[in-house]
């Protein structure tokens, strides 16, 4: 079921769903990696306080908007294994994907799986023109998927304080790869 209701996607290999308390554990380990931390925000390594108050503030977008970031597991585990869907950007109120995910599980293309999906209940279920996504200038990784996805590169943009890729998807279906 991927309608606004129910708020969870099942994909072939993933489902997204809300963060629950119960996920404060697995998400905190995510995000305390070096390596997954540096291509978020400040790319600072974030604390336990950090993490709860991110989590916080996905479940208050989800209140005010109907959509924001899901927690990603794996459908065979149950596992976390990361972090996909949307965010307003404050500065200029365009909707921003982001996602994360534990290191252990980059290569295997969960990131775009997900993506697809969560752009595709957004594309359904609301009406906006367009999503951009917001890479540092080195995460070749991140700047892979989503080109995969069907983002066309527009330029640099500042956003947080850093120079970033700023990346936009029309939600016209012919856009969709």
């Amino acid at each position: 079921m991927n309608n606004k209701k129910s708020n969870e996607i099942y994909t072939k290999r993933l489902l997204l769903r809300k963060f629950e308390i119960c996920d404060f554990e697995d998400y905190y380990d995510i995000l305390k990696q070096e390596e997954v931390s540096m291509w978020l925000g400040s790319g600072k390594r974030k604390s336990p306080e950090d993490v709860i108050l991110i989590m916080k503030n996905f479940e208050k977008h989800w209140v005010e908007n109907n959509y924001g970031v899901w927690a990603v597991t794996n459908r065979e585990t149950n596992k976390l294994i990361g972090q996909c869907g949307f965010n307003i950007l404050e500065d200029t109120k365009e909707t921003e994907l982001l996602y994360a995910f534990d290191s252990k599980f980059w290569g295997k293309g969960y990131a775009t799986e997900a993506s697809m999906a969560a752009i595709e209940f957004l594309s359904e279920n609301f009406k906006l023109n367009h999503v951009v996504a917001l890479v540092y200038p080195n995460n070749n990784r991140s700047s892979n998927v989503i080109k995969k996805i069907g983002f066309e590169y527009k330029g640099i943009e500042e956003h947080f304080g850093v120079e970033l890729l700023y990346y936009k998807l029309n939600l016209d279906k012919s856009s969709f790869k």
